[in-house]
Formats: C-alpha cells, sequence, structure tokens
C-alpha cells in the first residue's frame, strides 16, 4: 500500500463566545462539550451588537465576545468597530487560545477623552489552525485596542489581527472529532482530535470530511499517513439520501477501478470511521459516482470493524458497533505486598485472597497485563537490581535480559508485539519472540530526542500505539513513536505537556497513564490538584476530586469507560468512570501499591 498525505486549505473553524463578564476581570467556567449529530438545528446565536451608551471597556469585552461568530465573516463582532476598522481587519489569522481569566483595563487615562486604549492581558495556551488542531503555545497575550469616540459613541478603531478565544467557551462551542488516518507500518487506525465548530450544522459532515482530505497533522508525521492521495477532493456536497445514508462522492483519486482491493478498503476505513465521530453510521462512498468498494453500495462501522484483525478491532479507542457487543475488557491489576492480584470493576469486591496473576516472580514492584490480557510483563526485584520477567496469565512467568537499577512499570504495545520500560533513567522496548512463551529481547528505540529533559522514571504507551508519555524532573513528556518498515522504532520531537504559571501548569507529577487515546491522567505532589486529567494536545487541564486523598499521589491507572485507580498516603483508591465527589478505599491496598490497566 502507497500511503500519501495530502494538504489542501480546509475550512476555517467556527470559534466561540468569550463571555467575558463582568469589569475588568473575567472570571472561569466549567468546561462543557456539547455534541450534537448532524442536522441538529440547534446552533450558537450570534452575540448582540453594541450596548447602548457602552463605554470602553464594554466595547471591547463585546467585540471579544463576537469574535466567536463566524458568520458573514464575523459580522457580528465587526459592529463593535469604526467603519473604517471594519473594512480592513484580518478575522481570518488563526485564534489564539486563552485561559479562563482575561483581563481589560485602561492602558491610559479613564476612557473619558474622544480617544481610548484598552489593554486585554491573559494566559495564553495556544492557536487553533485552519484545520483544527490546536497547538500548544504557551506564554502571555498582552495587545492593546484603540479606541475612538464619534458623536457619543465608542468604537474600536486599531486591534490586533484574529481573535482571542477562552479555553472553556472554546470546548462549549465546538465538537472535538477524532479524524482517522492509517498507521505509517501495518496501517492500523489512527485517529487525531479536530476541533469542528457546530455552526453550521448542516455542513458539519462535509467539514470532517475537509478535515480528513487535509492529511495528518505534523504531531504524526512519522506515525501515520493517509490512504487518500494527493489532490483527492469532495466531487460534490455530502447528502443523505431517502433511507438516510450518507452519501459521500470523491473525485482526482483516478480511476476507481485502477485502484486496488486494499486500497479502496483503507479509503473506506477512513471515511466510515471518520465519520462515525459525528454521528453518521451509514455511508455510501463513491468515486466519481462509481461505487468506491467493489459490490458494497453502503458501508457502516461493523462492516470495518470486520475488515480489521480482531487484535486492533477490539481496541477500546476506536468508534463502537452499536449491533454487536464487545469482548469482556480484561481486568485492571495491583501489584501489593509482593504479589500480583486482579482488581475488578467494583473495586469495594477486590479480595486479598484472590489468587496471584502470576507467579515465578522474584519480589515483585510493578506489572501490566497486554491489552488482551492473555500476558503479563512484572517487575521484580533481585539482589542486584530490578528485572523484567514475562508470562502467561495465571502462570509462571520467566526472566528476561531487560534489567537494571532501576526498572519501570512496563507499558504494553496494542498488538502485544513489544514490552517498553524505563530502565536506569533510559526508554527501552524488547519484542516478544512468537508462541506461548514469548521471550523478550531488548531491541534498539531511538530516543536522543529526549536529551535535555531529564532521566524519565515513567513511560506509558498510548492505547492506538502512536505517542508514549513520560514522566522526567516533574513534568509531563510526549512524544510520538515513529516506526520504520525494517521494525525500526524512535522517538520523535518531544513536547512539555502544559507547561505555564501555577494554576495552568502540570508540575509535580510522580506518575502518569492514559485514560484515552488523546488524555492522560498525572498524579503527584501539586498542591490542592494531586490528580489531574489533560487533554494530549495541552488544550484542557482538569482536576477531578480530591476528597479522601492524602497527598502525594504515587501512582494511577486509568482506562476508558473504567474506574480510575490512585495510590497515596493512605492506600489505593478508587473513583467511578462516571466521576464522583468521593474517592472510595480498595481493600488490600496499601500506600505501596502500584495498579496498572492493560496496555
Amino acid at each position: 500500500m502507497t500511503s500519501r498525505r495530502r494538504l489542501l486549505p480546509a475550512a476555517v473553524l467556527g470559534l466561540v463566545a468569550l463571555l467575558l463578564a463582568g469589569c475588568a476581570t473575567v472570571p472561569g467556567s466549567s468546561d462543557v462539550t456539547v455534541l450534537r449529530r448532524v442536522g441538529d438545528p440547534a446552533e450558537p446565536s450570534a452575540p448582540p451588537g453594541p450596548a447602548r451608551g457602552a463605554g470602553p471597556l464594554e466595547i471591547v469585552r463585546g467585540w471579544i465576545l463576537a469574535s466567536g461568530a463566524t458568520a458573514e465573516r464575523h459580522s457580528a463582532a465587526r459592529a463593535f468597530l469604526a467603519p473604517a476598522t471594519a473594512g480592513s481587519w484580518d478575522d481570518g489569522a488563526s485564534p489564539t487560545v486563552v485561559s479562563d481569566r482575561v483581563d481589560t483595563t485602561f492602558s491610559e487615562g479613564n476612557g473619558q477623552a474622544p480617544e481610548a486604549s484598552v489593554r486585554v492581558r491573559a494566559d495564553k495556551l495556544g492557536t487553533l489552525r485552519p484545520d483544527g488542531a490546536f497547538v500548544a503555545d504557551p506564554g502571555t497575550v498582552d495587545v492593546t485596542v484603540n479606541l475612538t469616540q464619534d458623536n457619543g459613541v465608542w468604537r474600536i478603531s486599531g486591534l490586533p489581527p484574529g481573535t482571542i478565544v477562552r479555553r472553556t467557551d472554546l470546548r462549549a462551542n465546538t465538537r472535538p472529532v477524532r479524524i482517522w488516518f492509517l498507521a505509517a507500518v501495518g496501517g492500523a487506525p489512527v485517529g487525531e482530535t479536530r476541533y469542528l465548530a457546530t455552526s453550521p450544522a448542516r455542513s458539519v459532515a462535509s467539514r470532517v470530511l475537509d478535515e480528513l482530505l487535509s492529511g495528518p497533522s505534523e504531531d504524526l508525521r512519522g506515525a501515520a499517513l493517509s490512504a487518500l492521495p494527493p489532490g483527492a477532493m469532495l466531487r460534490s456536497a455530502v447528502g443523505t439520501s431517502p433511507d438516510g445514508v450518507t452519501t459521500v462522492d470523491l473525485t482526482r483519486i483516478g480511476p476507481v477501478d485502477a485502484l486496488d482491493g486494499g486500497r479502496r478498503t483503507e479509503i473506506a476505513q477512513q471515511i466510515v470511521l471518520t465519520l462515525a465521530g459525528v454521528g453518521i453510521d451509514r455511508v455510501a462512498p463513491s468515486v466519481d459516482g462509481e461505487p468506491l468498494v467493489e459490490g458494497r453500495t453502503e458501508l457502516g462501522v461493523a462492516d470495518v470493524l470486520a475488515s480489521l484483525p480482531p487484535v486492533v478491532r477490539e481496541r477500546r479507542d476506536l468508534p463502537s458497533d452499536n449491533a454487536s457487543s464487545a469482548p469482556a475488557a480484561p481486568p485492571a491489576l495491583v501489584v501489593t505486598g509482593g504479589r500480583v492480584l486482579t482488581v475488578p470493576d467494583n473495586p469495594s469486591a477486590a479480595s486479598a485472597s484472590a489468587p496471584d496473576l502470576v507467579t515465578g516472580v522474584d519480589d515483585p514492584r510493578s506489572a501490566s497485563l497486554s491489552p488482551d490480557g492473555r500476558d503479563v510483563a512484572v517487575v521484580g526485584l533481585g539482589a542486584d537490581g530490578m528485572r523484567l520477567w514475562v508470562g502467561r496469565s495465571g502462570a509462571a512467568a520467566t526472566p528476561s535480559p531487560v534489567a537494571g537499577r532501576y526498572v519501570g512499570r512496563p507499558s504494553w504495545t496494542p498488538d502485544g508485539s513489544e514490552v517498553w520500560a524505563v530502565v536506569d533513567g533510559v526508554p527501552v522496548r524488547a519484542v516478544r519472540a512468537p508462541g506461548d512463551g514469548g521471550a523478550l529481547t531488548p531491541v534498539a528505540l531511538d530516543s536522543t530526542s529526549l536529551a535535555g529533559y531529564g532521566p524519565p522514571t515513567t513511560l506509558r504507551l498510548s492505547p492506538d500505539g502512536t505517542k508514549v508519555a513520560l514522566v522526567a524532573g516533574g513534568r509531563v513528556l510526549v512524544a510520538t513513536v515513529i516506526r520504520d518498515s525494517g521494525g525500526g522504532a524512535r522517538l520523535g520531537p518531544v513536547r512539555v505537556l502544559r507547561p505555564g504559571p501555577v494554576g495552568e501548569a502540570l508540575a509535580g507529577v510522580l506518575d502518569v497513564t492514559w485514560s484515552q487515546t488523546d488524555r492522560l491522567v498525572a498524579v503527584g505532589t501539586a498542591l490542592g490538584r494531586p490528580v489531574q486529567s489533560a487533554s494530549v494536545d495541552g488544550l484542557d487541564l482538569d482536576s477531578p476530586t480530591t476528597t479522601n486523598l492524602t497527598p502525594p499521589v504515587t501512582a494511577v491507572a486509568a482506562a476508558p469507560e473504567r474506574p480510575t485507580l490512585v495510590v497515596d498516603q493512605g492506600g489505593l483508591w478508587s473513583l467511578p468512570a462516571s466521576g464522583g465527589d468521593v474517592w472510595s478505599s480498595v481493600p488490600g491496598g496499601s500506600n505501596s501499591s502500584v495498579p496498572a490497566y492493560p496496555g
């Protein structure tokens, strides 16, 4: 399969309202994401225009509020501008996303003269690119907006290009959509989050396909690509047939009969999985009017999942097929008191009398099940340090050559073919031999991109295997896993997740794990925030309840739709996947326990 990327201009994303109420300081608000199906008539309404008698501060706040409405080239925002400024304002620049606190003050004077200047200040989180991807770029926004008064009416006469958008408002008025590509090696589905405006609702399907046609972002360079060739585009608007099937007709792909069956299947897979994220479950894909997949005029998520290998289609990050029941997820495990035990989803049912998940390991310290739950990797403590063991769940494990003074908790690739861990401050990967024995053999992993960040202590692979999260110096580092056809692997450029000022940063981190393919949970010593959840792009940072917890929190395990498990000074605790106000104690845990979900 020869997959290539293309770069086409994507539809400009609509942004969100900045609810900058109050005088000079805007308080934050809760983070709410509203997901709508295609065709939902509910759309954000345009903010009102300038109020009669509004002063300079109110005009500037009103402009920021109205900048979220992109209809007719931000016509609502232009109502706050002087006529000459309205005609020259560059509203198409990439919007700047800031924290929830935005300050507006007079930069000089009190705004009583015919001219005034208002200073806008906020902590910058990053920018939203035209393709809908959020790019973290922490810093400070500090700009001045000039105003003039004409016949007693204040209007903006000078302002910076683009818009300024609070994080919570962005998330409340856009939908995070997974755009699906293919792993550069192996071709498994790889999703990437883009933020898609909910307005206008009637064009959501077309706009999400524009994102697909634009190809993977720079963050996935070397890890993912697209089966869609450069220049591919929609031949006509996305429609809906009388029986409710969404029609997608592509062009500039070449004659459909010139595409081999595998390439057609890959393109269909990308289209169907991507549209599933906006509530479309029946798709009729075609090329220049001819069915994309020979003999199939209509495809659904079930068809796509059936075409994938079992080890891939059972991944929890893929869109679900409501018509079929997914296999039961393997349990979490915990290493405690020198034993490796399973933890039921109802942690109160945990029992110290349960049989050990694996035997034959000297003084186990941490462990992880393979994604399918059949195998377990265990770190044991010996006379000369630590060693990694591997074996079948419920049986005796055998030692591997992976050893050192310190070996961190192991992490599996999605197909269970490799185990990764930190050994003496260096990421190491080990490949399993075929067969029930599954002996581990260390292989090269180029991690030179970590130079300068300090030695990591924790490593966790993402559920799709395309990224790795590490802890080094109390910070969370994220890097893309880049593989080559010869079996080699390396870590791409490293990014610190949520650096920045106190209250906006991830700091004092002791452990990290993936709760979803695009979201992590970090625990540590942060005052008042020993447990934090962050999106992998750095846009979101939230803290669940800390009731019953006694910091520092030293270990964490999380997984989609599963309870979050943490370890503090009092033992092992659980919080339901649906959230809650109180952490519940897990029987048998201690302050030295180390939990893990499969993977």
